[in-house]
């Protein structure tokens, strides 16, 4: 597999991260769709006010993952 490198000014890198946030005492909450449609957005406004793309989220009843890139500067 390859790896689409970044660069900044003095390096070059790919960076990934798999985030699972669950919800507290892992009640299965996360049922709704409009629920889920916020979530979405909001994740998504936070990645774009950080520089973070977004490569996949996906929601469960009881947690979410989020896979995304970021600069090591973050």
């Amino acid at each position: 597999m390859r790896y689409k490198l970044d660069k900044g000014a003095h390096s070059v890198y790919a960076l990934q991260y798999h985030f699972v946030q669950c919800v507290k005492y892992r009640k299965k909450v996360l049922l709704d769709n409009k629920l889920i449609d916020f979530l979405n957005k909001k994740v998504r406004e936070i990645s774009e006010t950080f520089e973070v793309e977004i490569l996949n989220l996906e929601t469960d009843k009881d947690h979410f993952h989020s896979l995304f890139k970021a600069k090591p500067t973050l």
